[in-house]
């Protein structure tokens, strides 16, 4: 590797690691929700878009969030029961089996969904507006990639150099 690779992967490596400490702390979907002054806490967006995107999936359930999310199930419940008490997600009885509980989206939840996403990407749009469109697709094209090595070295377990 070069010495303007490595000093390029030194740079990227701490890039990533400020966007890690910003997606961990939650801290665009924060300040959307005070920007759109949304009565929600951030933890419940996961599931309000995990509910919207429930097409790829047959029922949503609280053990549906708990796996999706990567929660423990009390912890799941609590962000459901959160929601729910907010009035953004509603439980309902399953289609196929009427014992199982589900979950759905109020109207409210639906727009709050809505607004965020067409909020988020407005401020998408303002932070990338100076950019060329070719600047744009070349840094979708190769952010796509990283992280496509990032989930197949995550997949093989890759556990450092020389791997």
């Amino acid at each position: 590797m070069s010495s303007a690779s490595a000093q390029a992967t030194i740079v990227i490596d701490r890039i990533m690691q400020d966007l890690r400490k910003s997606i961990a702390r939650r801290e665009l979907g924060r300040m959307i929700i005070e920007q759109l002054d949304l009565d929600i806490e951030a933890s419940a967006l996961d599931i309000l878009f995990l509910v919207e995107g429930k097409p790829e999936l047959d029922e949503v359930t609280v053990g549906t969030v708990a796996e999706r999310l990567g929660v423990d199930p009390s912890r799941a419940s609590r962000l459901v029961a959160d929601a729910v008490s907010r009035g953004v997600l509603k439980r309902v009885a399953s289609q196929a089996d009427a014992r199982r509980i589900c979950l759905e989206l109020t109207d409210k939840g639906a727009d709050y969904a809505r607004r965020f996403r067409t909020h988020k990407l407005k401020l998408f749009a303002e932070a990338l507006g100076g950019w060329s469109e070719a600047d744009l697709v070349q840094f979708s094209a190769l952010f796509e990639r990283f992280s496509q090595w990032v989930s197949e070295a995550r997949t093989r377990n890759l556990s450092g150099p020389g791997n």
